[in-house]
């Protein structure tokens, strides 16, 4: 009796390994028939969905799914209160083609973001160099923060630290002769990964100069920074925020566009840091353009600017990236990704 309940137990047990054995066979060839075998299914996800690449509508799924994201472009516009231009930001639009083509040859269970292409604006800010700019395009969630550099080296030491601890990248406008005078600082500002502009080179009144001085104005700071730093400036902001046409049309003449300002500081006349900082936070909106200079009091409240962008949803961002027409893509990621 005993023999006989051990041979059923073996039976039994035989009986199991090959119900496992068949188990592992059958998820082993679906995987196969899924992966390689080409009457297999081979789905990827896209925008939060799954689809099948070899669906004969996946071209009308990906235009279904991508219909609303999309963006006109905003052309440059003119603002007559300040006889500025308002910089111009690219639309874009989906590919839908060519997102079906990379959805087809993509692995099975791939994660496929849209293929996209950029628009142009028909009016835009290189075409109207002779006109300064205040401000971003108010679309853009993001501010600027302007540094005019001529004196101050133990501040601006301590600006670049917060700076560097904030992980934010800024402008600074460098006189020429203070960069010529000061080439490791200078260079130090570079490196640090931050906008670098053009601020005259030896603080002259430009509006008392014939358009030949300002060019040459302009001109050696240009040497010294490209000579320090291998940068080429593309941006200009008059000493003392002068504005006169022939100032913003010289600049023009050197490839250069005119920086001005939406909210100053006045940082130079050592108001107090609370006092700079009611100057700005409760003037803060999109594509704001900050000025600072490096003073004792400036440190302490770019470090309270800072902490006010943070808690509007504000990027502090420089010049560069301010005026950068290209802006919906990097916004709309993380809804690609289906998030």
């Amino acid at each position: 009796m005993k023999i006989f309940w051990v041979v059923k137990a073996r039976k039994l047990l035989l009986m199991l390994l090959a119900c496992f054995a068949a188990a592992v066979l059958i998820y082993s060839w679906q995987f196969a028939a899924g992966a390689f075998l080409p009457w297999g299914k081979k789905e990827v996800l896209f925008m939060g969905h799954v689809l099948d690449p070899k669906s004969p509508r996946l071209e009308e799924e990906v235009a279904r799914l991508t219909q609303n994201l999309c963006q006109q472009p905003v052309d440059a516009q003119y603002d007559p209160v300040n006889k500025s231009i308002i910089p111009d930001l690219n639309g874009f639009e989906i590919d839908v083609a060519k997102t079906a083509e990379v959805i087809r040859s993509a692995r099975r269970g791939a994660y496929i973001t849209p293929v996209w292409r950029e628009t142009r604006a028909e009016k835009t800010l290189e075409q109207s160099k002779e006109l300064p700019v205040y401000q971003g395009n108010p679309a853009k969630s993001q501010v600027a923060l302007v540094f005019n550099v001529s004196w101050g080296n133990e501040y601006l030491e301590e600006i670049l630290r917060i700076l560097s601890e904030e992980r934010v990248t800024a402008s600074f406008f460098l006189v020429g002769r203070w960069a010529a005078e000061n080439g490791e600082l200078a260079k130090k500002i570079h490196d640090l990964g931050h906008d670098l502009g053009n601020h005259g080179y030896s603080d002259a009144h430009l509006q008392e100069l014939d358009p030949e001085e300002i060019r040459e104005e302009i001109d050696k700071t240009n040497k010294v920074v490209h000579e320090l730093t291998g940068v080429e400036l593309r941006w200009f902001s008059p000493p003392y925020g002068e504005k006169a046409e022939k100032i913003f049309t010289a600049a023009a003449q050197q490839g250069m566009h005119t920086i001005l300002w939406s909210l100053d500081t006045v940082d130079w006349t050592l108001p107090g840091e609370e006092a700079i900082v009611n100057r700005i936070v409760p003037n803060l909106h999109n594509g704001t353009i900050i000025l600072m200079h490096p003073t004792a009091q400036t440190p302490g409240a770019l470090r309270t600017i800072l902490a006010a962008l943070r808690e509007r949803g504000l990027q502090p961002v420089s010049v560069t990236e301010l005026l950068n027409p290209s802006y919906w893509p990097q916004k709309y990621s993380n809804l690609w990704l289906g998030n």
